[in-house]
């Protein structure tokens, strides 16, 4: 029931802070907290009142709520362990979800009064009712629905514009599908969203978009969108259906994308979807030897890097390329040369990460069987620190590595030469755009580091839980987790 000085019942959302260094901190990479936005319309629904708050900009307001939903992502566990219990102790229930506590729900549950597993959609409605009764359960399922089951931007677009308009960079995101029709071993995308791919029709996406240029980040006409979408490539069917949509549809926009490269393979398609407004693409290369790629069960063809960038740029458009670090293949000399590879390629922007065995993935079960992984404190895995043994190289050596990739490809002499490089033949306000993600990188990534705060050291028994979800098929994942925390409050 609500506060007596309320109307309706009040829920928090929250995102807890990351601390050290995050990828969030970055131009081009602040993007509001879409999953709390979402849960924000199905709250109203329900009839309550939603503070969605991000911690990385926010205090959490001088307010009791009648409850506080936090969403939890491994390298984050610590903080919002130690959120969800101050919020317990003043009195507040708390529900957990996200992607760290679906796969380890029984470790969250020592933290809450209720964990959802999985996409909160169908279940929220249900969750929230048994919050006003007094009555929450200790574990909730949600499921893979269509995209329509999904409220759409409208009914949460005005929380942006309580927001500074200069806070997120880009503040303009949605997302047209869920689900990864890959199986790379060291995500947990395809174990929380699902093989394959379920997408909102491109008619939908079109009125989504209409919403943002009026509330969200514009200038005049111009007004740059971001999809969210794990791999807008994986379907080029899809691709090409909501390129033809906004074309046709009249409306101007420039967007940007996570993709996999293989779409600069399909000429026709690429050029459909530049014309359509792509203008930024994210692509995970990841490797750029063969022997790392099918250690990780990634397609991806090296040889055929520098070509296809080529073609992204003569379309227009412009690439922020993911390498990662840590593989069995790779030697101390591989971050120099990766560097050099990277930018000799025509690659804009880099993303370098440590490879991390994040729970739930066939990377940890590995791992783990191996007896490789060296800490299970959370908060070291955060894609910068080295939490396994690597097979050619230590682990100082990894961590130390990373930062000598990061400070060569973004030495200001090569920043230079890209900016000179891309300068002609690019729309000039996302030359610059890239420019500024490369200053960003080249100042806060000199030296990656960890979040300065206490850490949370899994305990044996959710490791071995966590094991049998992480050796489960993909599909099955959030249903052997699920399970094994059931079992465990019974």
């Amino acid at each position: 029931m609500p506060s007596p000085t309320r109307e309706k019942p009040l829920v928090h959302l929250v995102i807890p802070k990351w601390g050290g260094t995050g990828i969030h901190q970055t131009f081009g990479h602040r993007m509001p907290p879409m999953a709390l936005l979402v849960l924000a319309a199905h709250a109203r629904r329900a009839g309550w009142e939603p503070r969605v708050i991000d911690q990385n900009y926010q205090k959490i307001p001088d307010e009791t709520p009648d409850l506080a939903c936090l969403t939890v992502w491994t390298s984050i566990a610590p903080q919002a362990y130690r959120l969800a219990d101050a919020y317990r102790a003043r009195g507040v229930p708390v529900v957990l979800g996200g992607v760290h506590a679906s796969l380890i729900p029984v470790e969250a549950l020592r933290h809450c009064d209720s964990v959802v597993s999985g996409e909160a959609d169908t279940i929220m409605g249900t969750v929230l009712a048994d919050a006003a009764a007094g009555n929450l359960q200790r574990l909730y399922k949600g499921s893979f629905q269509d995209m329509d089951d999904v409220p759409m931007n409208h009914e949460w677009a005005d929380i942006l514009d309580t927001w500074p308009i200069y806070r997120y960079a880009p503040l303009n995101t949605l997302q047209t599908t869920r689900g990864c029709r890959f199986n790379c071993d060291f995500c947990s995308v395809i174990r929380i969203n699902g093989r394959g791919s379920r997408h909102s029709a491109p008619e939908r996406v079109i009125e989504e978009i209409k919403v943002l240029k009026k509330v969200g980040q514009h200038l005049g006409e111009f007004a740059y969108v971001f999809f969210l979408d794990d791999d807008l490539a994986a379907d080029l069917d899809y691709c090409g259906e909501l390129s033809e949509a906004i074309l046709s549809s009249g409306v101007k926009v420039r967007w940007g994308a996570q993709a996999s490269i293989g779409l600069a393979r399909n000429t026709e398609l690429l050029d459909l979807a530049t014309r359509s407004g792509l203008r930024t693409m994210f692509v995970g290369f990841e490797g750029i030897d063969r022997d790392a790629l099918i250690e990780c069960n990634k397609k991806n063809r090296p040889g055929e890097y520098g070509e296809l960038v080529e073609k992204v740029h003569k379309a227009g458009a412009g690439i922020e390329g993911g390498f990662i670090f840590g593989f069995d293949s790779q030697g101390p000399d591989c971050f120099e040369e990766t560097a050099e590879f990277v930018d000799n390629i025509g690659v804009d922007v880099a993303h370098f990460s440590i490879l991390t065995p994040y729970p739930g993935t066939a990377t940890y079960a590995r791992m783990l069987a191996d007896d490789r992984i060296t800490t299970f404190d959370w908060k070291r895995y955060n894609m910068y620190s080295c939490v396994f043994e690597p097979a050619r190289m230590t682990a100082e050596q990894l961590e130390s590595g990373l930062a000598t990739a990061y400070r060569t490809f973004y030495s200001a002499s090569h920043r230079w030469n890209r900016f000179r490089r891309n300068f002609k033949g690019r729309e000039t306000v996302f030359h610059l755009a890239l420019s500024n993600a490369n200053q960003n990188y080249a100042h806060r990534y000199k030296n990656p580091h960890v979040s300065p705060d206490e850490g949370y050291e899994a305990a044996k028994e959710d490791i071995s839980a966590l094991m049998a979800a992480s050796q489960a098929p993909a599909q099955e994942a959030l249903n052997v987790a699920f399970l094994k925390a059931k079992a465990a409050t019974t």
